[in-house]
């Protein structure tokens, strides 16, 4: 018998290698129990129904082949015991094992058992460590990292969906090039930074050797430029030396003549002391007159308080005065209205009462009246007592003939009686009606009265709470404008206050200072050119630059300013004729200011460094120069070594700065903040103390009267208070209004309203009831007609016999005669009943009793306006008093103020003698100054020509026996400043005036000119040649006098820049070597595996598509290094053009993937291959393609399981698995059913 097709299958695969024979499972997600699945075909597939559990089955394949657990849905592993997602596990464990048949027909186990939340692997029943597990899975082509053998549900879309970037890292993970990607990038980065450090040793190299040639040059250079030099200083010195000769004469003798000027100051000085002394006197009066002025303006001011404190009661009770006397006049309104209605009221009563007693005697009247009647007409129709009995029988007999009528009538009489009854009853409820109708309009009236003069009341109540609220809102908006002026006085005095304490400048107006400002202000009048003082037109940006703007200013910081030279020359020959001393001008179109340099602006290390002119702002903008032209390109920079850093460490020399006043200049010198240094910077702040000082005293004075408005809140609590009682009261008003219309009014027009409708609905029962009685009276009539006709039949003989025409003229006399009577009676009885209600209704209302409540509540607002006006008499009285006491006080007042006025006068006669004395000191005080800045120009002079020789390096000669000159050039410059203090340069010149110079040097001929000119002449033709010398020295190029050093130092350089280039060479060199090997080894992994995909892509793209025309390939963008960039992956379909993959169809695009899938399956092949509906997104046609490929595929390759729903599919494999669910305790249980079709794909069965 020939054997079955799978037999053949299973036979040819296992020539090759070996396949996956069961999976063996226990206790494994939704698998219970130990479950055996398979034996596995060539071509298995998977189906079940959704949620049977078939993703649990591609799970455990996963797991036993080495898959992590968070891949495997589940957060612990313990989750994969079956009934773990119920919270009830059937086990503690559970296992998963793969017979995997080798090709020899050895089987081999690989287990892998979970316990609690870890996981033991195991080989043919042996435990082994995780590595030794994967490298026997391994051997037989599984790769655990790669998942060569697995491709999970939505794998093929997400391949279709990749870009070339990640279809790269796919490919590099495939290949395992991956893994040489952090050495590649390490050697790489080691390899361009040694080259970059070769390259720099070597153009480093290239700068030492050009440095060495220049500096031989410098050299000799040098040589030459010292000869000169030394001649060049030899002339400096002589001319030096006779300048300071002949100052010191002058000095001596500018001396004497100091002397003697000083002498005389002192005597005025002692004269206006007495001056001073005698208006110190005055003064300390007049402190002590101001002083009872301010204890009497105490005073005055708790009058006020007093005042305003009694002011608040006068008028609650002025108001209340009002109200009460108000009150009273509506009161005594009201009992008018009151009495006039309890008068009313009697007469009603009086009226009823006589009515009554008028019926009562007519009703009288008339009883006796018909009883004579009686009397008289008692006996005319008298009958015999036979003839009586007669007619009672034949009454009897009509009454026999005639009962059915008699029934029919007494029915009508009976109707006609309640209808008379019900007619009576509401005639009656009638009237009664009617007297409630007219109480009602009564109370209305009443009630309407009343409203009335609520309405008065609560009209006259608004206006006094519009008046009492107006006067209310005035002072209220007084009070909180003086409050909230009083917070922005208290906050800017405050500011002020704080502003004047940061300044701690005390205001010592000395007349040197005063002189000064003087000086300005003549001299801004006289020339419009001058803009003023350099120091009152600039401020610094911030506080914390002051001390460094002011060592950086120096002696500009009081330098005038003008538009011109010749505005200068103008002031300075103003200030000779007036003989004040001398001033610093800057004419703003004499000044040579050299450009600010921009690049300094571009220091960013050390930080926080600015120039200082962009520091410091000005105003007027056109100042600006002379701001240039005083602070030049010097930096201000944080600290001392910030500051050194920039002035001597970053290329060219800078003078700069620190916030604390240290200076370094350009030429070397070093000049730290004095003592005084941070006072002298306090003069940013004195020019705002003037204004300050009035600003606060604007503010106190302002905050005087502020505080008087704000005492108006005690009237204003009174004023609120008053409102909140009338709005109080008219609250209660209202309401009490809104009651009566609502409850009163409202109510007794409703009742009136619902009496005439009762009174309309009586009136219309008693029509209809009239009506009724007039038709029961036809029928009455009708019955009693037939009635008549049978009486007068029976008595015809009767009556013959009494002689009247029928019996009925002698009933109806004796009848008609008591009907009319009990008529009558009735009608009397009603009138009286009437009235009799009338009176219980007038006696009922009680109006004395309104009229005493209303006396009563005039005699009380009578006693309440008595004890108002009282009161108020008192406060008055109380409030002229203290306006008396007030006045008083002021009266007081004035005198003192005369006396102050008097003293003042005094005071202004001595201070007019202290300014003439005071001008007679100035006169010789400035004799006394020209002296001193005679003085002070010669002894600047001398300073200058030696800080002069000092800065010219110049080596005077000294006394034999005196200290050598650099030690007091030390001491010079330990007390020297770049800006110093006048007391620093009075030290300075001390120490200079102390130099024993040795003028035995200078020629004698040189010392014994006597005429000034001549001293001058000599001194310039000795300066002509010194400047010519200069001119001879700067027309050679400035040598560099250090050449040796420099050479010295190119040289050991260099030495050491070819050392260090020759050893980054050779480390650059084995750098290269490293990186060029990780290149070829990832280069060769990436593209053995680029290589092998890419050409298998193409036939099995065409074998999937089943079409030769079908194009399919895979291209990299970098040839060189192909895993740096990106990976084009290229699919023709059958019978179209080329499109991009995101331009594929859903199906063309699973077929694309699969075929890549497939492609690297090849390259790296594993024994089986399973796949998790893979054919999710095809349609039929493209998974019967599929399908025959896969079979294809199976045969000559791998062992394929796929787990699949479509028919069209799994139709075609070998065998099928079938999973489908079955429940357990709430628990999803999946079973097992297999299925072999090989038999059917021989025989053509379905």
């Amino acid at each position: 018998m020939c054997p079955s097709y799978n037999e053949c299958l299973i036979r040819k695969m296992e020539e090759n290698c070996g396949r996956l024979k069961f999976i063996e499972l226990e206790n494994y997600k939704s698998y219970k129990g130990k479950q055996v699945i398979g034996p596995f075909s060539v071509f298995t597939a998977i189906i079940g129904p959704n949620g049977s559990g078939k993703s649990n089955l591609m799970d455990a394949i996963s797991f036993v082949l080495g898959e992590n657990t968070r891949h495997l849905r589940v957060r612990r592993l313990n989750d994969l015991i079956h009934g773990s997602v119920v919270g009830r596990p059937v086990s503690k464990s559970a296992s998963v094992t793969a017979v995997y048949e080798m090709p020899d027909g050895e089987e081999k186990r690989f287990s892998r058992v979970i316990h609690g939340n870890t996981s033991e692997y195991r080989i043919n029943g042996v435990s082994v460590r995780v590595d030794e597990y994967a490298a026997a899975l391994e051997q037989i082509h599984i790769f655990m990292k790669v998942k060569n053998f697995l491709v999970f549900q939505g794998a093929v879309e997400s391949i279709a969906m990749k870009n070339a970037r990640e279809r790269c890292q796919m490919f590099e993970e495939i290949s395992k090039s991956a893994e040489l990607k952090e050495e590649y990038d390490m050697s790489k980065t080691e390899m361009q930074k040694l080259e970059e450090n070769a390259s720099f040793n070597l153009n480093k190299k290239k700068g030492i050797v050009a440095e060495r040639k220049e500096a031989k040059i410098e050299i000799d250079e040098a040589e030459r430029y010292k000869k000169l030099q030394s001649e060049l200083t030899k002339k400096r010195l002589e001319l030096h030396l006779f300048r300071l000769y002949y100052n010191d004469l002058e000095i001596r003798h500018v001396r004497e003549e100091l002397k003697q000027r000083e002498e005389a100051v002192a005597a005025e000085h002692e004269q206006r002391q007495l001056i001073e002394e005698e208006m110190k006197e005055k003064r300390r009066e007049l402190g002590k007159i101001n002083r009872d002025q301010s204890s009497l303006e105490q005073e005055i001011k708790k009058c006020e308080q007093r005042i305003g404190k009694r002011k608040p009661e006068f008028i609650k009770v002025s108001q209340l005065l009002r109200h009460v006397t108000e009150k009273h006049k509506e009161s005594k309104k009201s009992l008018e209205n009151a009495r006039q209605l309890h008068s009313t009221h009697l007469q009603e009563i009086d009226q009823l009462e006589a009515e009554y007693e008028k019926i009562s005697n007519l009703q009288k009247d008339y009883e006796q009246q018909q009883t004579k009647k009686s009397l008289e007409q008692g006996r005319d129709l008298e009958l015999e007592e036979t003839q009586l009995t007669e007619y009672h029988r034949l009454k009897q007999k009509v009454a026999e003939r005639t009962s059915h009528l008699s029934a029919v009538l007494d029915n009508l009489n009976r109707e006609y009686n309640e209808q008379k009854d019900l007619y009576d009853a509401l005639s009656r409820r009638k009237n009664e009606i009617e007297s409630s109708l007219k109480r009602k309009e009564t109370e209305l009236n009443e009630n309407k009265k009343r409203l009335h003069k609520l309405v008065e009341y609560i009209e006259s109540s608004n206006r006094a709470i519009t008046e009492q609220r107006e006067t209310e809102k005035a002072i209220r908006e007084e009070v909180e404008q003086a409050t909230k002026r009083i917070d922005e006085i208290n906050a800017e005095l405050e500011t002020v206050v704080c502003q004047l304490g940061e300044a701690k400048v005390e205001r010592h107006e000395s007349s040197r200072a005063a002189k000064k400002q003087e000086l300005i202000e003549n001299l801004k009048r006289l020339f419009p050119g001058v803009h003023g003082r350099l120091l009152e037109m600039c401020q610094p940006s911030h506080r914390r630059y002051q001390v460094a703007i002011t060592k950086v200013l120096g002696k500009y910081m009081d330098a005038i300013v003008c538009d011109s030279e010749k505005t200068a020359k103008e002031c300075i020959q103003y200030m000779k004729d007036q003989r004040i001393e001398p001033e610093t001008f800057l004419p703003l179109d004499f000044l040579d200011v050299k450009p600010i340099d921009e690049k300094l602006r571009e220091i960013s290390d050390p930080p926080n460094v600015h120039l200082v002119i962009d520091v410091i702002q000005c105003d007027p903008i056109i100042v600006k120069k002379a701001l240039t032209f005083a602070c030049g390109n010097a930096l201000v920079c944080e600290t001392v070594d910030h500051a050194r850093h920039v002035a001597y460490q970053m290329g060219d020399r800078k003078k700069t700065v620190s916030l604390e006043g240290t200076l370094f200049q350009r030429s070397g010198v070093i000049s730290g903040g004095a003592s005084d240094l941070k006072a002298r910077a306090r003069r940013w702040d004195e020019k705002q103390i003037s204004t300050l000082m009035s600003k606060r005293d604007a503010l106190q004075n302002e905050l005087k009267e502020q505080l008087k408005r704000k005492r108006k809140e005690a009237e204003l609590r009174t004023i609120q208070s008053q409102i909140k009682g009338l709005d109080t009261r008219l609250k209660y008003t209202l309401k009490d209004k809104d009651s009566t219309e609502e409850k009163l009014l409202s109510t007794n027009e409703e009742e009136m309203n619902q009496i005439g409708r009762e009174l309309e609905e009586v009136e219309e029962n008693l029509g209809r009831c009239q009506t009724k009685m007039q038709e029961l009276q036809i029928s009455v009539n009708a019955e009693k007609a037939k009635m008549d006709t049978v009486e007068d039949t029976v008595f015809h003989d009767f009556c013959v016999q009494i002689g009247v025409e029928n019996i009925r003229q002698y009933e109806d006399r004796e009848l008609r005669v008591a009907r009319e009577r009990d008529r009558k009676r009735l009608e009397f009885t009603n009138q009286l009943q009437r009235i009799n209600n009338q009176l219980e209704y007038e006696r009922s209302r009680d109006t004395e009793a309104s009229v005493k409540r209303w006396e009563d509540a005039v005699a009380m607002e009578r006693a309440e306006m008595e004890k108002c006006k009282k009161q108020e008499k008192k406060i008055k009285e109380e409030m002229e008093q203290e306006e008396n006491k007030k006045a008083e006080i002021e009266s007081r007042g004035g005198e003192l103020k005369y006396r102050a006025e008097l003293l003042d006068g005094e005071l202004g006669e001595i201070r007019r003698r202290l300014v003439t004395k005071q001008r007679d000191i100035q006169k010789l005080q400035k004799d006394l100054n020209q002296s001193e800045a005679k003085l002070e120009t010669r002894r600047a002079e001398r300073h200058s020509l030696l800080q002069a020789a000092k800065m010219e390096d110049l080596e005077l000669p000294l006394k034999p026996g005196s200290s050598p000159l650099h030690e007091l050039n030390s001491q010079l410059t330990d007390s020297e400043n770049a800006d110093p203090t006048s007391e620093e340069m009075a030290h300075i010149y001390e120490l200079e005036s102390r130099l024993p110079l040795d003028y035995k040097q200078l020629d004698k001929p040189l010392r014994q000119l006597t005429d000034e000119k001549e001293v001058s002449k000599r001194a310039d033709e000795m300066q002509n040649q010194v400047d010519s010398m200069l001119n001879s020295l700067a027309r050679i190029q400035a040598p560099n006098l250090r050449a040796g050093d420099k050479l010295g130092n190119v040289e050991e350089r260099l030495r050491c820049t070819e050392a260090e280039f020759e050893d980054t060479r050779r480390r650059a060199k084995r750098a290269k070597a490293r990186f060029e090997r990780v290149r070829r080894l990832r280069y060769n992994a990436f593209m053995n595996c680029f290589n092998s995909i890419a050409d298998n892509i193409d036939p099995i793209y065409k074998s999937l598509a089943r079409n030769p025309g079908a194009q399919a390939s895979l291209l990299p963008t970098n040839a060189e290094e192909p895993y740096l960039e990106e990976i084009q992956f290229q699919c023709v379909a059958p019978g179209k053009r080329f499109q991009q993959m995101d331009s594929l169809s859903g199906g063309e695009k699973t077929i694309a993937a699969l075929a890549l899938l497939f492609a690297m399956h090849r390259y790296n092949p594993s024994p089986f291959f399973v796949l998790d509906e893979i054919d999710a997104a095809l349609d039929n046609t493209n998974i019967g393609k599929v399908a025959s490929f896969i079979r294809e595929y199976a045969s000559a390759r791998a062992q394929i399981i796929v787990i699949s729903l479509k028919e069209e599919f799994y139709s075609r494999a070998d065998s099928l698995i079938g999973i489908y669910p079955d429940i357990e305790n709430n628990c999803l249980v999946s079973r097992v059913l297999s299925f072999d079709l090989s038999k059917y794909i021989d025989t053509g069965e379905q």
